[in-house]
């Protein structure tokens, strides 16, 4: 068998963590498979597509370097595909156009409930001539014939064996009035036509199978193999949705999180392999086995994906993480020529980090000049006392000529001895006048990396400053 999956997003808004961790699930079985992954954008309802929807689609799976082999398809491609293969299904009485107004529909759904009755169409249409609605009504729509008899039993590499009983499921509308095929009869032919082998998708799919698993069966279409994955739930132990406020996959990356840290939280989000938490691309696609994957809801856990982006921060490549920082760094504007290189940076800031937004924020005064006025931290520790160290430090600061940290270090402390004080009361206002903050890597270091001139400069700055 030729292995096919696919990872077939709706744009009716940003594609959340769930969505990505059946995209991821789709990839690694593909790949693991030796077979082909696809990506399909099923956008049959036009009234629910949100413009741009795509592009951050597309963008999403790229940053996170879940390639696809075949694609991106779009259901609004294929209309005529749907509508020749509806057209088909009629004229050999698979299905049938269905002429019953709203009204008969409420009125049907309503007697229903009324008598405790599980509510779906009755058929009616199905067993009347078209002939005699056609002389009276235009406007209709097309349902498929569902077997009245038997059932549907399907397994499920998540669930087990999952069986429906035919005489549960109504005639699925597969063309609505406008014309327009639905998204249960879109998927069935873009599966059967794509020879798609293995569907995982989310657990809300299974009520749909059935159904699904009829029309091709009326087709005399292979049935693909079914994973359906549990649901992801928030802190507020809610499913995640794209429409009630879930951050869409690219906002984490706007937050600072790297693509690795994604796929490794994702994967563990639902499977397992032995207790093992840390994964390279290579050893989930090497472990990855459906039948592992959990019939328990999953809930995020922020905190524990943020010790996945610690860990990569530290842990892969320095220039791969620049790479990524050069991003953040970018989108605040910030020119990375006017100070250390950015593998500098990280070196500095990894341990104490845990997304690479907190690093661009904090590293600004490598790059950026600052006024002292009206910061807090300078009215905490720039005081009069400070001037006569600060003066000293730079009249030293000025003589050096091979600028190391080990120079600088030796500095401060010469300047602690002389003034007889601890390193804190020398430290810390130099700190403030070198970065603006009372926090930073280790004091040497950092002034080695903003650079001789600059550090002169500022220190004259925050002698200004003090007195004023």
């Amino acid at each position: 068998m030729n292995i096919k999956t696919r990872f077939a997003p709706s744009p009716t808004g940003s594609i959340h963590i769930g969505n990505i961790r059946t995209a991821l699930y789709s990839w690694l079985f593909a790949r693991k498979q030796g077979g082909k992954f696809l990506l399909r954008i099923e956008d049959s309802d036009s009234q629910r597509s949100i413009d741009d929807t795509v592009e951050l689609i597309v963008a999403g799976m790229n940053w996170l370097s879940l390639n696809w082999d075949e694609g991106p398809y779009f259901q609004t491609d294929r209309f005529s595909r749907y509508n020749s293969i509806i057209s088909y299904m009629i004229q050999h009485d698979m299905a049938y156009k269905c002429f019953c107004s709203s009204e008969r529909l409420e009125s049907l759904r309503s007697n229903q409930i009324k008598n405790g009755e599980k509510p779906k169409y009755d058929g009616y249409c199905r067993f009347k001539s078209t002939a005699i609605h056609n002389s009276c009504i235009s406007s209709h729509v097309v349902r498929f014939c569902n077997p009245q008899e038997g059932v549907v039993i399907f397994h499920d590499k998540v669930r087990g064996t999952i069986k429906f009983n035919n005489k549960e499921l109504d005639d699925l509308i597969i063309r609505r009035a406008d014309g327009s095929p639905t998204y249960n009869f879109c998927v069935v032919i873009d599966d059967m036509d794509m020879q798609i082998t293995h569907i995982i998708r989310g657990e809300e799919h299974i009520n749909n199978t059935p159904r699904q698993i009829n029309i091709l069966k009326a087709l005399q279409a292979p049935i693909p193999t079914y994973a359906h994955v549990s649901m992801i739930l928030d802190n507020n132990l809610k499913k995640l949705s794209k429409r009630c406020g879930t951050l869409g996959i690219m906002q984490y990356r706007n937050d600072g999180f790297l693509p690795e840290a994604i796929l490794n939280y994702l994967v563990r989000l639902g499977w397992s392999h032995g207790d093992q938490e840390i994964f390279s691309i290579e050893e989930m696609t090497k472990y990855f086995d459906l039948s592992r994957i959990s019939k328990s809801p999953s809930i995020l856990n922020f905190e524990k994906l943020l010790w996945l982006n610690h860990y990569y921060i530290n842990h892969l490549p320095v220039d791969y993480v620049a790479s990524h920082l050069s991003w953040h760094m970018h989108q605040q504007e910030i020119n990375i020529q006017n100070g250390p290189k950015l593998t500098d940076i990280i070196k500095l800031f990894a341990k104490r980090s845990r997304t690479l937004k907190e690093i661009a924020n904090n590293c600004l005064y490598f790059y950026i000049d600052f006024d002292l006025f009206d910061n807090k931290v300078a009215k905490d520790y720039l005081k009069p006392v400070a001037i006569t160290p600060l003066k000293f430090l730079r009249k030293k600061f000025s003589n050096v000529v091979d600028w190391t940290p080990e120079i600088i270090k030796s500095i401060i402390i010469e300047t602690v001895n002389k003034f007889n004080t601890s390193i804190d009361k020398i430290g810390m206002p130099l700190r403030v006048a070198l970065t603006g903050t009372d926090c930073s890597p280790t004091l040497s270091i950092t002034i080695h990396a903003i650079g001789q001139s600059r550090v002169l400069e500022r220190i004259d700055q925050a002698v200004r400053y003090i007195s004023i």
